[in-house]
C-alpha cells in the first residue's frame, strides 16, 4: 500500500486551526511566493499549489493565506506513521505525507483482508486527525503509488495481482517516477506518449534515447517493481554520510572542509532521489569511543547546498562539547518532503530563481560522468 496525503498541508493548517475550517486557504512559501498546499476551498478558484501568491490572493478575495508550520506538518506525519505502524510493521516513510505499508500477512494479524484493513486505517487518520489521504494497494511500489494518486483527493485505488500492466498501459508516461521532462520531451519525439507504449518499446532504441535506466523504467512501465518496502532505519541510513579519519584530528578548518564534502555527497543522493530535506544532524566521534552530536533545521525545506552550507560552523561548534581529538565524522539529513513539482514554472525573487537548481543540477551531472573530484566549490578547493 502506498498512501499520499490530500492537500496535506493545508489540511493540518484547518484541522489544527477552526477559524480556518470551510475556508479557502493556501500555504505560502514566503521566500519563494508561491502556493504550496491549497485547501479544497481555495481549488475551487483554481488556486493549486505553484500558483503565485500575489495571483491567488487576485483569484480569491477571502483567501487566507498562512506561512508553513513545518514541524506540526511534521507532528501529524509521525503521528499518522505511528498508526501505520500498529497495522503493519514494516511502514517506509517516503517524504512528509507518503508512505509505503507491506501489507503482507495482513489477514493472518488481522483476521481480515488488506482492503478492509486500509479502509479502518483511512478511517481512523481522518476520525483522530481530521487529515484525508489518498491510498494505492497492488502488488507492488510503484504500481501502488500511482494507484495512490489516481483519484486525489479521497481516493482508494485497488489494483488485482496480474492487472498491473494493463491498469498502467493507458497512463501517460509522467506518471512515472523517473520520467523528468526532458526524458519525457524524448520519449514524445520518439512517439512514447503512454506506459503502454513504453513498455513495449523496442530495448535498444529505448537505451539510446534514456541511457542506462532505459531497462528499469520500461519494467516498471510493465508493472514489473521487485523494490520491498523497507523498515525507516534503512531508509535513514540513505540520507547518512560518515568519514573515519585515519589519524586522529584536530584542525578545525580540515574538519570544516571534510564536511563540505560530506555535505554536498549527501545532498546530491537529495537530488538525485527527487526530495528536500529540512533538517541536518551531525555525530562526532571522539578518539576514546564517546559521541556527541546536535541538529539544526531550516525553516523551509531545501536541496541546494547554499541554504545547508552556512549551518556546518555552528553544528560543529555544538556538537564538540569535549576538546578531545575525532576520530570520525557523521553528517545526515532528515525530515525529507517533496518538492513542488511547479516551482520552475513561474516567477520567483532572485534568490530562488532556479539558477541554484539548475547550477545544482549541471554539477550533479558533471561528477556522476567524470568523478567527484571533477569539480570543487571554490571554498573548499583553493585550501585542498
Amino acid at each position: 500500500m502506498h498512501w499520499d496525503g490530500d492537500r496535506f498541508f493545508a489540511s493540518i493548517e484547518q484541522a489544527s486551526d477552526r477559524r480556518l475550517r470551510n475556508r479557502p486557504v493556501a500555504v505560502g512559501a514566503e521566500r519563494r511566493g508561491i502556493v504550496v498546499s491549497s485547501s479544497a476551498e481555495a481549488r475551487r478558484f483554481g488556486i493549486y499549489p505553484g500558483v503565485p501568491i500575489r495571483r491567488a490572493k487576485r483569484m480569491c478575495l477571502a483567501l487566507t493565506v498562512v506561512p508553513g508550520h513545518f514541524d506540526l506538518y511534521e507532528q501529524f506525519f509521525r503521528q499518522i506513521i505511528e498508526l501505520c505502524e500498529q497495522t503493519t510493521p514494516l511502514v517506509e516513510p517516503l517524504a512528509i505525507g507518503a508512505a509505503y505499508l507491506d501489507l503482507t500477512g495482513t489477514a493472518a494479524l488481522h483476521k481480515q483482508g488488506a482492503a478492509s484493513v486500509v479502509q479502518d486505517l483511512r478511517d481512523t487518520i481522518q476520525r483522530w486527525l481530521r487529515v484525508s489521504i489518498s491510498t494505492g494497494i497492488a502488488a507492488n511500489k510503484t504500481v501502488a503509488r500511482i494507484a495512490a494518486r489516481l483519484r486525489k483527493p479521497h481516493g482508494n485505488v485497488v489494483v488485482p495481482a496480474g492487472k498491473e500492466a494493463a491498469f498502467l498501459a493507458p497512463l501517460p508516461v509522467q506518471w512515472l517516477d523517473g520520467i523528468a521532462r526532458t526524458t519525457r520531451d524524448t520519449l514524445e519525439l520518439a512517439g512514447v506518449r503512454t506506459l503502454g507504449a513504453l513498455a513495449h518499446a523496442p530495448s535498444d532504441a529505448l537505451a539510446i534515447a534514456l541511457g542506462r535506466n532505459a531497462l528499469q523504467l520500461q519494467r516498471k512501465a510493465q508493472g514489473v517493481d521487485e523494490t520491498p518496502v523497507r523498515h525507516r532505519d534503512t531508509v535513514q541510513a540513505l540520507w547518512r554520510e560518515t568519514i573515519g579519519f585515519p589519524e586522529e584530528v584536530w584542525d578545525e578548518p580540515l574538519i570544516l572542509r571534510t564536511l563540505h564534502v560530506m555535505l554536498e555527497r549527501l545532498l546530491a543522493r537529495v537530488r538525485q532521489q527527487q526530495v528536500e530535506a529540512r533538517r541536518l544532524s551531525l555525530l562526532l566521534r571522539y578518539t576514546d569511543s564517546e559521541e556527541s552530536s546536535t541538529s539544526q533545521s531550516l525553516p523551509q525545506p531545501s536541496a541546494l547546498d547554499e541554504d545547508f552550507l552556512p549551518l556546518l560552523p555552528s553544528l560543529l561548534a555544538a556538537a564538540w562539547r569535549r576538546r578531545v581529538r575525532l576520530r570520525a565524522l557523521t553528517l545526515s539529513v532528515g525530515r525529507m518532503y517533496r518538492p513542488s513539482a511547479q516551482l520552475s514554472l513561474f516567477a520567483e525573487p532572485k534568490r530562488e530563481s532556479g539558477a541554484l537548481h539548475r547550477l545544482a543540477a549541471a554539477v550533479d551531472l558533471l561528477r556522476q560522468r567524470y568523478g567527484e573530484g571533477v569539480i570543487r566549490r571554490g571554498s573548499i578547493s583553493d585550501k585542498l
